[in-house]
């Protein structure tokens, strides 16, 4: 498996690696939606506040 796993057909969100741990099936709705939601929005969060203390 490579870093960024796409298998549409395979119905898991989290795919166990060979070397242990787990990582998205981005071929999977959810796993987008879980990207977005651990990623993205805390970031805009983060980045918000930051520019409203600073102004």
């Amino acid at each position: 498996m490579g870093a960024i796993y796409r298998e549409p057909r395979d119905k898991r969100i989290f795919v166990p690696r060979k070397g242990g741990g787990v990582m998205l099936n981005f071929g999977h709705p959810v796993a987008w939606v879980i990207l977005i939601c651990t990623t993205v929005v805390p970031f805009v969060v983060v980045a918000v506040v930051t520019l409203a203390v600073i102004l």
